[in-house]
């Protein structure tokens, strides 16, 4: 055998190798990125779960409930693209589908308020991930500007309110133990978590109603000071961490947990 037909082999093999470590590279780095979309995906499926069963009924404005039952439709939808033999992710997409429609034949409940004081840390991680989200979606121009701002201040104000209810229901607490002082305690942190929204523009009912509360109280305090002191104690570890929930919604924004 000369030695053309040698190199010509030696040669001939050579591409058929680098072709090979190219198409290769090419598969892998299409899995990866596929692998990586797929935990992108069910991480987003999770969330949304979590959020249509987590939120008590009415407490997301109906803008914010599409928000969260579209964003689960798409990532069932495409899981059933990408993972077509697992029949789960169409069944899911079509359970709340149905549940999206009969919501839209409803008239939204009333807003639904906190029960339990416990409830503010859970529902407050679920208003940052659905604050992430839109941020994403408007940074992505999935959504204008305008309606991204509009439905970040929407969650913003959910904030407040609930932190404010939260209050409400610790200050009802003191005053059936016979608490009046701690109950002032409560009303006083709700009427200030309120005046720091813009000065309680917007909130104007509810101050008045909050003041009303605690002027009686401080009427009744003054006219039985010695029976009814009761120490306040020190102010709940919620009121520093709503505190700066402005401050910290600049801060969701930058962390990106949906591909």
């Amino acid at each position: 055998m000369s030695s053309i037909v040698i190199v010509s082999i030696i040669f001939a093999l050579l591409i058929v190798l680098v072709g090979y470590a190219f198409v290769y590279q090419t598969l892998e780095k299409r899995r990866k990125r596929r692998q990586r979309l797929l935990t992108a995906l069910k991480h987003r499926e999770r969330s949304f779960k979590y959020m249509v069963s987590g939120f008590p009924p009415g407490f997301l404005t109906r803008d914010l409930t599409l928000i969260v039952y579209r964003a689960l439709l798409d990532a069932c939808e495409q899981l059933s693209r990408l993972e077509p033999r697992d029949r789960s992710h169409l069944e899911d997409y079509t359970y709340y589908s149905n549940e999206l429609e009969a919501l839209k034949q409803q008239d939204h409940p009333k807003r639904g308020r906190l029960e339990h004081p416990e409830q503010v840390g859970e529902l407050k991680l679920l208003l940052q991930d659905l604050y992430r989200f839109i941020a994403l979606q408007a940074e992505r121009g999935n959504l204008g500007a305008s309606q991204g701002e509009a439905y970040k201040e929407q969650i913003k104000r959910l904030a407040v309110q609930m932190s404010v209810d939260a209050h409400a229901i610790n200050a009802r607490q003191a005053q059936a133990a016979g608490k009046p002082k701690l109950a002032l305690h409560f009303y006083n942190l709700a009427r200030k978590q309120l005046l720091r929204e813009n000065g309680g523009q917007g909130y104007q009912k509810q101050l008045g109603q909050i003041s009303g509360i605690i002027a009686k109280l401080e009427e009744q305090l003054a006219q039985a000071p010695e029976a009814s002191q009761t120490a306040a104690g020190p102010a709940p570890e919620e009121e520093k961490e709503w505190e700066h929930f402005n401050e910290e919604a600049a801060g969701w924004k930058k962390k990106q947990l949906y591909d």
